[in-house]
């Protein structure tokens, strides 16, 4: 510990003022969301300080009690985890031909792009909730969406779309752009092709630092990145500096595992965790988890009560990722119309950050209850509930091109893509999603022969 907080230290004191102060900030919010006593800190930060206050600030914020208030268990150990979740299915034989999995494994890397790329241009930097983006939708003659968004020319003021958002909008789309929501989901087909499904979160460190610019990596993400760079060990890079732990992005990163084992909920969240470990904890990589074991049991039914209820059955049940989860699908139960139930779950969730694993992840579940079914009502209300939008739509486009299959995807959310993947990955820019599909169905049949009940 005595080693650790020096090199902590000493990372600390190569930071200019502003990062420090802002890194200060975002770890005193991160650690009261997680259980800690943190109102000394609060209360320090309200007036100006040196660099080196700054520092002491930061090393006493590591000693902060936990409050005892703070009911929930979230504990980080797969096996800690495991004993900690409620019953669940685990694993299921599925029986389906080589096209039909084939053709289902293809509609969820469709169904995942197409709902990235409704999403990506109201992915704005400083977030747009739904208040924001229904306004912009009805300027456009857009809402309910039915289609891409299109881009309005000239631009209403106040509005502005993601500055990445060029080939993305109605009328522009000749392919899938480039997106580290993408991006990841061929990484973790290319860990499962090269070291199998008994990959180290070390391997999946060596494939970012192989193929991955920093660049390219944001929050906790790029927070990790730089803590390997420095010589930070994978098991310890999720920990050290980063405040964004329990952000969206491990859940991003984890459908091809979901892919890649299908009737398989448990391995599914197993190899999330592996995963999500590298650069995210607790409620960070439980959110990845559930969307893993979901996917995987979305080949097992089209119950979407029944898949939602098999992704909570591998997180802790007293965690709060479950506890928001369970709240939506209570709030379905209760209302008939999403907006509705939006409106009443904002309130809690919009004490998160907008990039937070927590709100984004009720927002896809929302989406997915609300959808009746529906690819296109699924991918629209997931984007449309704000925040991460292109994540959301991306998540909960891949359970629901699953449950349809690539064949009974609505081609006006398909032909646009052409088949066709860009990607930020070095020496890998140019894909065709079909093959993609091709491969990972290699993975699944092996999966399938292996862990075959």
């Amino acid at each position: 510990m005595k080693s650790e907080l020096s090199a902590i230290e000493s990372v600390l004191h190569l930071m200019d003022g502003d990062t420090l102060q802002s890194l200060l900030l975002e770890e005193t919010q991160q650690r009261q969301e997680e259980g800690y006593d943190v109102a000394a800190i609060w209360d320090k930060l309200e007036l100006p300080k040196t660099k080196d206050q700054l520092v002491d600030i930061y090393k006493e914020l590591l000693n902060a009690p936990r409050n005892q208030e703070f009911s929930f268990y979230e504990p980080d150990g797969i096996e800690e985890i495991h004993a900690a979740r409620p019953p669940g299915p685990r694993a299921a034989k599925i029986s389906c031909s080589a096209d039909d999995l084939y053709d289902r494994v293809y509609g969820g890397w469709l169904g995942r792009a197409a709902g990235c790329m409704l999403g990506k241009p109201v992915e704005i930097e400083a977030g747009w909730g739904k208040d924001e983006l229904v306004k912009y939708l009805q300027l456009a003659n857009s809402y309910p969406l039915r289609n891409y968004i299109p881009r309005l020319d000239p631009m209403p003021p106040g509005f502005s779309l993601n500055r990445s958002s060029q080939g993305c909008c109605l009328g522009e789309i000749n392919a899938v752009v480039e997106d580290d929501d993408t991006d990841y989901t061929i990484l973790a087909l290319h860990i499962l092709e090269t070291y199998g499904v008994d990959f180290t979160t070390a391997n999946v460190a060596a494939a970012w630092l192989e193929r991955l610019p920093y660049h390219r990596t944001y929050t906790a993400e790029r927070f990790t990145y730089r803590n390997l760079i420095l010589g930070v060990q994978p098991e310890e890079a999720s920990q050290f500096l980063n405040p964004n732990r329990e952000f969206i992005g491990a859940r991003i990163r984890i459908d091809t595992y979901g892919f890649a084992a299908p009737g398989k909920p448990e391995l599914a969240a197993r190899l999330a965790y592996r995963d999500s470990v590298l650069s995210h904890t607790k409620n960070g990589v439980y959110s990845a988890m559930f969307t893993a074991a979901c996917i995987a049991w979305a080949f097992v039914t089209d119950d979407i009560d029944e898949i939602i209820n098999t992704g909570l059955s591998e997180i802790p049940f007293n965690c709060r990722q479950a506890e928001s989860i369970r709240e939506a699908i209570a709030m379905r139960k209760q209302v008939d119309d999403w907006e509705t139930a939006y409106e009443r779950l904002l309130p809690k969730q919009a004490a998160y950050n907008f990039v937070h694993a927590i709100n984004n992840t009720v927002w896809m579940v929302l989406a997915l209850l609300y959808s009746g079914g529906d690819f296109e009502k699924a991918i629209s209300i997931a984007v449309t509930c704000g925040d991460d939008t292109d994540c959301n739509g991306a998540n909960a486009g891949a359970v629901m091109g699953i449950l349809h299959g690539a064949r009974n995807l609505p081609e006006k959310w398909t032909a646009p893509l052409r088949d066709t993947l860009y990607t930020n990955i070095s020496r890998w820019r140019e894909h065709r999603i079909s093959e993609l599909a091709r491969r990972t169905v290699k993975m699944a049949e092996n999966t399938l022969s292996k862990n075959q009940e």
